[in-house]
């Protein structure tokens, strides 16, 4: 099983079971949820008028060059660009899992979960420990009902897969409960993830939406969420007010 079809079925399923989860920012009337989206893979939910191009005559010198030489993004860390307002998709960071002629699938890890952990136990049967190292993000508005764990390598199962230097991911109930209960994990339950169909990762990428960085667990263990974009944003030696968005029509 590749590292994405692992992570993209998830082996557990905590919503289903516990209440409704608090309304994200891509859960809105007229926009596909998750469920409706399932079997897809895609974000297709979003009209393309909210994909508005970004004019690379903005960026420093070293980044139109990027946009057009990447072959792929896995491993590694997508980066939004300020004219990139989907909802669901606004000032994240993707990390990418997998990256080929037949799509793309990656994660969402600068999202926190809305609501309390609980909501997710409950559904799981577990006690969320105060001592807890980790936390829960929602990873995309893909099956949001499932789950998947990042974590470091050194805590093994027989279903964990690494990712890139630093960082496993696992989807096992029992890699769950032993990080759980682990205060010395700081693990990410990612709910959901994030997709693209054959060709429109790339399109996208054309039109200046993402940009690239190298991915390191830095970012993803040791950086508060709301710092990771600017943190992932340092890796390519910029800064938010390098990124100057320029709104066009797409029609």
């Amino acid at each position: 099983m590749t590292l994405a079809s692992s992570c993209t079925r998830g082996c557990f399923d905590p919503l289903r079971r516990a209440q409704r989860v608090p309304e994200g920012p891509g859960d809105r009337p007229g926009k596909y949820s998750a469920v409706e989206n399932e079997g897809k893979g895609v974000n297709d939910g979003v009209s393309p008028r909210s994909r508005a191009g970004f004019s690379s005559r903005f960026l420093p010198r070293a980044i139109p060059s990027m946009l057009r030489d990447v072959k792929t993004t896995a491993p590694g860390f997508l980066v939004a660009m300020p004219n990139l307002r989907d909802p669901n998709f606004a000032e994240t960071v993707v990390l990418m899992l997998e990256h080929n002629k037949d799509g793309a699938v990656g994660l969402v890890i600068n999202r926190r979960f809305p609501g309390s952990p609980d909501v997710v136990c409950t559904g799981l049967g577990i006690r969320w420990s105060e001592r807890t190292l980790g936390d829960i993000r929602l990873g995309g508005p893909v099956r949001t009902q499932a789950g998947c764990i990042l974590h470091p390598p050194r805590w093994r199962f027989p279903d964990t897969q690494i990712v890139a230097p630093g960082i496993a991911v696992s989807t096992s109930r029992d890699a769950l409960d032993a990080l759980v209960g682990d205060p010395a994990c700081p693990f990410r339950l990612l709910l959901g993830y994030a997709g693209w169909a054959s060709g429109q990762l790339e399109r996208e990428m054309t039109e200046g939406t993402w940009l690239v960085a190298p991915v390191t667990d830095e970012v993803i263990f040791r950086t508060a969420p709301e710092q990771m974009y600017d943190k992932a944003l340092g890796l390519l030696g910029i800064a938010r007010r390098d990124l100057v968005a320029v709104r066009t029509s797409v029609n």
